[in-house]
């Protein structure tokens, strides 16, 4: 993980990623299309740029397993 992240995005990343493959392509799908995002709200808006990045990252290995 990217080590700029805070802990708080960490942990929310892991959330997040418990949620599903489906979940985690709709928020990063939501994100691109300059939605806001009720569940990172807490974040400012460099952080939630990491933690799009950092779910990006994790679904490009996921959709190569496939």
């Amino acid at each position: 993980m990217n080590p700029d992240l805070s802990k708080q995005a960490v942990l929310t990343i892991e959330t997040l990623c418990e949620l599903g493959c489906s979940h985690v392509n709709q928020l990063i799908d939501d994100a691109r299309k300059g939605h806001k995002l009720d569940v990172l709200s807490d974040f400012e808006a460099a952080e939630i740029e990491l933690i799009i990045e950092e779910l990006s990252q994790i679904m490009m290995i996921y959709n190569k397993q496939d």
